[in-house]
């Protein structure tokens, strides 16, 4: 789920994971396990099938964890709320939240391979720039949701870049608002039960993410919670 790990794997050349690969992925540093255990736990138990894993996987110190970075869509007293009994609250929803535990991951995991935060944010510059262009042109409003994004893994992801037939409002029409709200209907068919309608509303004004900034920020607060 890291970075690092994703360049390495794409360094081999290899199409297929066996044992071969497997054998060549280090074994990270415990230091850091428990950071990256909780971020991957709450990125990937999405549901009751994932509570045993939740339950074997948990451990006290979770409780104490906080995000490495300070905005008012990163919630600390989420930590807080956690225990050893799964609930679907434990897993990360909003886009924005998801993606600030991925970064987090990506540095603790350089950090734990010996890498230097400049090497990472190079392996990123250098070896991702499909991902870069994405985040360049990814918005998220003030609740943590995408409100546009140009990337091809994410369709039907908020607003169109323009206003067709189907949708009355495209993204050049609110991408410049400094306050209010933008909402969006959509047809909802990923519940039993067949489709619905929903209504999502965007809470403006809208802000990218920079991941190179926000690779030396959680780095930062790293590097003092180790240090202490």
């Amino acid at each position: 789920m890291s970075l690092p790990f994703d360049f390495f794997i794409k360094s081999t050349g290899k199409g297929d994971f066996r044992n071969d690969l497997a054998r060549q992925l280090p074994i990270l540093s415990l230091n850091y396990g428990k950071f990256l255990h909780l971020r991957t736990l709450v990125l990937c138990c999405l549901t009751q099938y994932y509570s045993d894993l939740w339950t074997q996987c948990w451990s006290p110190d979770y409780l104490s964890d906080r995000w490495a970075k300070n905005d008012s869509r990163l919630n600390n007293l989420f930590f807080q709320d956690l225990s050893q009994n799964w609930n679907p609250n434990f897993a990360l929803r909003s886009e924005f939240v998801r993606r600030q535990a991925l970064v987090e991951i990506d540095v603790l995991s350089a950090m734990s391979l010996d890498l230097t935060l400049e090497e990472l944010k190079t392996i990123y510059r250098v070896q991702f720039p499909v991902m870069r262009q994405y985040e360049a042109d990814t918005w998220y409003d003030q609740t943590g949701r995408i409100v546009f994004t140009s990337s091809k893994g994410l369709p039907g992801v908020g607003f169109p870049r323009k206003k067709s037939k189907s949708e009355s409002i495209g993204w050049e029409d609110i991408k410049d608002m400094q306050s209010g709200i933008a909402e969006r209907t959509i047809l909802d068919d990923t519940q039993p039960g067949g489709p619905i309608e929903r209504t999502i509303t965007y809470h403006a004004p809208f802000e990218r993410c920079d991941r190179e900034k926000d690779y030396e920020e959680v780095w930062a607060d790293f590097e003092r919670r180790f240090q202490a």
